[in-house]
Order: C-alpha cells, then sequence, then structure tokens
C-alpha cells in the first residue's frame, strides 16, 4: 500500500512538471509571438502625423501684362552744317607761257634793225610768226620761248622762264638794243630794238609782234 501510494505520487508529481514545463513552454512561445507580432502590428498602425497638404502655387497669370522692348537712349548729335563751297583758285599761268596783248604797231618800226643781224636782226626776222602757249620751237613759241631761241641763234644760252632769264641778266637803266625787257611784274619778256619799241611773242592771236615797251606795264631792262 505504501509502494502505491508513493509511485502514484511520483506520477502525479511528473504530471503536475509536464504541464508546468509545458504551460511554461506555451507562454514562453505565446510571448514570444506576441513579441514578434506586436512590433510589426504597431509600426502598421502608427498614425500619420497630420498636416496640411502641399500645394504648388498657381502660376501667375500673363493676362493683362504688356511687353516693352527696351531702346537704348540716342546720345544727342551736335547738327552739322556743311561748309560753304569755295571753288578753288585757278592757278597762276605758268611764267615762261604767260600771254599779253598789245595794240600792233606800224611796220615803219622795221627800219629799227640794224642791217647786219645780232640779236635785233635775229628777233626781227622772226616777225609774224606764231604762238603757242608753253612751246619752244620756231613759229610755235611762247614769250620766253622765242627770247631763249633768238638768243640761242647768237651764241647766248638763257635759262626757259622769263624770271630765270632776268636773274641771269645785268639790270640796267640804259637799255640797248638786244636787252631783255621785263614788262607784267616779270611775267612777260621781250627784246627791245631801240627808240622805246620792242619785239615779242604775244599771243596765239597776234603772234610775235613789234610794240612800244609802254604798251604794258614796264618793270626794267637786263643786259648781256
Amino acid at each position: 500500500m505504501s509502494l502505491f501510494q508513493q509511485n502514484t505520487a511520483r506520477h502525479r508529481a511528473e504530471s503536475t512538471s509536464h504541464v508546468v514545463r509545458n504551460t511554461t513552454i506555451a507562454a514562453a512561445a505565446g510571448a514570444a509571438m506576441i513579441g514578434s507580432i506586436a512590433p510589426a502590428q504597431a509600426y502598421a498602425q502608427a498614425p500619420v502625423e497630420s498636416g496640411a497638404a502641399y500645394s504648388a502655387p498657381a502660376s501667375a497669370s500673363l493676362a493683362g501684362y504688356t511687353s516693352y522692348t527696351y531702346q537704348a537712349p540716342v546720345a544727342a548729335q551736335p547738327a552739322y552744317e556743311a561748309p560753304a563751297y569755295q571753288a578753288p583758285a585757278p592757278a597762276p599761268a605758268p611764267q615762261a607761257a604767260s600771254t599779253a596783248s598789245v595794240t600792233p604797231q606800224s611796220t615803219a618800226t622795221t627800219a629799227i634793225a640794224p642791217a647786219a643781224g645780232g640779236i635785233v636782226g635775229t628777233a626781227m626776222s622772226a616777225q609774224g610768226a606764231g604762238y603757242v602757249y608753253g612751246g619752244t620751237a620756231y613759229g610755235a613759241w611762247d614769250c620766253s620761248g622765242f627770247t631763249q631761241w633768238v638768243f640761242a641763234q647768237n651764241g647766248i644760252d638763257l635759262p626757259r622762264t622769263t624770271w630765270s632769264q632776268f636773274a641771269a641778266g645785268t639790270p640796267t637803266a640804259n637799255p640797248q638794243p638786244g636787252d631783255l625787257v621785263s614788262q607784267n611784274g616779270g611775267a612777260h619778256v621781250g627784246i627791245y630794238i631801240g627808240a622805246g619799241k620792242m619785239i615779242s611773242a604775244l599771243n596765239p592771236t597776234q603772234g610775235t609782234q613789234v610794240h612800244s615797251v609802254n604798251a604794258m606795264q614796264l618793270d626794267g631792262y637786263y643786259t648781256f
């Protein structure tokens, strides 16, 4: 009887121990499951922070907006006034090719020419010959071209222009036939033939003529 009771007691104690152990394991397993599920449920059910939803501002309407194009201010310009046109003064005629006009002299002056050649004789031989502006050839000469040609026939080399010819001679207040005569401020030259007369190449119309030394402004005489 005693042994049966001990076995029965031991059996009850082991059963109780198994129940307690199983209950503890079940409880622990349940707690583990709750712990593994609870955080997930708590995360899923976490409330979202409340707040007004953000809305982008509507684009500003361009209706009624006027577009302007920028224009830089124009710098003030001084009024320009063109200078009055002035025609250039005509170039003076070359001194070596000046022309002159006189009243023709009487052919009686041919008696002044000496019978024996010389400068005056050579000059008088060309009376009535032509005139060419700027020329130096016989009958196609201007005033200084004529005197240069006459002196050359007598072995005297004269420069080409009137002023150069005067500069090569010697001024004299007592002119002799064959001296040069300066007129019109040195612009005209001829050859003195005596008795207040001279011969010179005047212009295309009158050619080479004898005339008074006072027919034009008289400047002076030059001898060689």
